[in-house]
């Protein structure tokens, strides 16, 4: 099969002999100018399929390989400049920035009428440039045909601050993205018979006609798929499916209109008896890869099912997204083995997993938002003011606390944010503001301040009254960790426990309901927040004989004895407990 590749670019010719020894250059005459497209990702995808398609007309059996490539800067698209005087003034926009450079690639055979298309992003931010630095390269004539006027490997440390990301996608061809398209373009069909589940994905399990192990995305246990190899490794594949050619008994249809594409959960395609044993059998397996446990020799009672399916979360920490417009409200973009993840919001309407109170939330936020003219943080720049919306709802009052963060240095008007709440959503009985400069896209509270309502709100789990704040942290699934609560305190009646210690005690909920069982508990987290609400909870539900330590677990059991137990309950974070 001839390959050619559609562009008159040397750098795209170098960078293709990477992964392709032979191939034939034929440059494609279509105007990018033509297109209409604003959105920077589609453009340069659609500028790259145009110029496939263009040159797949005059060579219908050959395989053509075309890219397009922009910069884009608060989602303006810089592609090349018209003279230098355009050339200079990109630059100085650039300058001290941090910007993307989005590389379209597109796969056509005309023949076959087969097309495949991706993208590559690469984040890029540029130091402060003087005038005289512009001018200096100006004069070298490296703007010249560049995608916002310049080209990385001849400025290098010069102009560029940082660089996250395909290096090779900012010369002008991301090669593993190529090599990707590539891969799943030319490999044959195959049909794949899936087994089980890759934990912690939701990835399917099986095995190819030949015996080798494939990963593929959306396949449940079961299912007999139809799949195009996507990627390769020495011992095992990814296939993207083409058709399910035997459903499984065991799949259902997925009630989340998001299911495919939202990261906030998994598995709404598999039955939830079948999730039960799939999650048993990687228990047991855990404990013998590491825990190095014989699970033959120990009693691992039947697995206790959620009480709830969905509606069951008390908490949500949703994301702003639409970098470069309106923001919208949603969750981070599902992983997938098929390209880099990079953090995009999927836009939201409501959540089932949490609440029907998020389909009143969101469009209040949202328009308070626009009409603000605020703008949603990227996380891979930097760039943008907010960043999330946490929800945590009680799930015996209905009622919400809502926590907006944002970065640090806005005036945004909150106070309007609270009467539109008010009258949108009433359930929102509690609102905070937050502030974070941290760079991880992670939800920081640590700095805080109420703005209207309530400073937390008050849920039931397991006969136990609790005091929720922004920063306590309980089970987000309390009707499931109700009924694990009250089998620790049962077993703690059955073993005539008399003092019990509680380590990493969060707000207190394990130890408040032991408290009724045991002579007195003794609870331990090194969070102030956590222990300042577990003295609350025990308060109010009466737990005398309970009482609660700051500090972290090991200089606490160092210190001054707290006495002899008979009962220990350990509940750590997900990290686990120390050596």
């Amino acid at each position: 099969m001839q390959i050619i590749l559609a562009s008159q670019s040397p750098r795209r010719r170098e960078l293709l002999k990477k992964i392709l020894r032979s191939f034939r250059v034929v440059p494609s005459g279509f105007d990018e100018s033509t297109l209409s497209e604003k959105d920077p990702v589609r453009f340069a995808t659609e500028a790259a399929v145009a110029k496939a398609r263009e040159v797949g007309e005059r060579f219908p059996a050959s395989l053509i390989i075309a890219a397009d490539t922009v910069v884009c800067l608060d989602g303006e698209i810089f592609g090349k400049p018209k003279d230098r005087e355009d050339a200079r003034a990109m630059l100085r926009r650039l300058s001290g920035q941090a910007h993307r450079v989005i590389t379209g690639v597109a796969l056509y055979k005309k023949n076959e009428d087969r097309l495949l298309a991706g993208h590559e992003t690469t984040h890029v931010r540029f130091k402060t440039l003087s005038d005289a630095e512009i001018e200096a390269y100006l004069e070298t004539g490296g703007h010249a045909d560049k995608a916002g006027s310049y080209a990385v490997q001849e400025v290098g440390d010069a102009f560029i601050e940082i660089l996250e990301g395909d290096y090779d996608n900012v010369v002008g061809l991301p090669v593993a993205k190529v090599r990707a398209l590539f891969d799943e373009f030319v490999h044959p069909e195959a049909t794949a018979v899936i087994s089980d589940i890759a934990f912690p994905n939701d990835w399917g399990v099986g095995t190819l006609e030949s015996g080798v192990v494939v990963f593929v995305p959306r396949a449940v246990p079961g299912d007999r798929v139809r799949v195009r190899i996507a990627r390769a490794k020495k011992k095992l594949r990814f296939g993207r499916i083409i058709r399910v050619e035997e459903q499984s008994p065991f799949r259902i249809e997925p009630p989340c209109p998001h299911f495919e594409v939202c990261g906030g959960c998994a598995f709404q395609n598999l039955a939830y008896p079948k999730q039960l044993e799939l999650k048993e059998r990687y228990l047991r397996a855990t404990l013998r890869k590491i825990g190095r446990i014989e699970t033959e020799n120990v009693r691992i009672d039947p697995i206790v099912p959620s009480p709830a399916l969905f509606g069951y979360r008390n908490k949500m920490e949703f994301a702003f997204g639409g970098v470069g417009e309106a923001p919208n409200l949603g969750l981070r973009e599902r992983a997938t083995p098929f390209r880099r993840y990079e953090r995009r919001t999927v836009p939201l309407l409501g959540c089932l997993i949490f609440s029907p109170a998020a389909e009143k939330i969101f469009p209040a936020v949202l328009v308070w938002a626009r009409t603000a003219g605020l703008t949603a943080f990227d996380p891979m720049t930097g760039k943008g003011y907010l960043r999330n919306l946490v929800l945590r709802e009680s799930k015996a009052t209905g009622e919400v606390m809502a926590i907006l963060v944002t970065r640090s240095g806005g005036s945004p008007d909150m106070g309007g944010l609270a009467a539109i709440l008010k009258a949108r959503a009433p359930e929102v009985g509690s609102l905070w503001w937050a502030e974070t400069d941290r760079v991880p896209d992670i939800v920081d509270l640590s700095i805080i301040r109420p703005i209207a309502g309530t400073s937390s709100i008050e849920d039931r789990l397991a006969e136990v009254t609790l005091r929720i704040s922004p920063e306590s942290f309980i089970q987000p699934n309390p009707g499931a960790a109700a009924l694990a609560y009250r089998a620790i305190a049962e077993e703690a009646g059955q073993l005539g426990s008399r003092r019990a210690l509680g380590l990493y005690c969060g707000p207190g909920s394990i130890e408040i309901l032991l408290s009724r069982t045991v002579d007195e508990v003794v609870g331990i987290d090194s969070e102030a927040a956590n222990i300042e609400v577990a003295r609350q909870n025990a308060l109010t539900n009466g737990a005398g004989n309970a009482r609660f330590i700051e500090g972290h677990v090991e200089d606490v059991l160092k210190g001054p004895s707290l006495g002899l137990f008979d009962l220990l309950v350990l509940d750590p974070p997900r990290a686990g407990i120390s050596p």
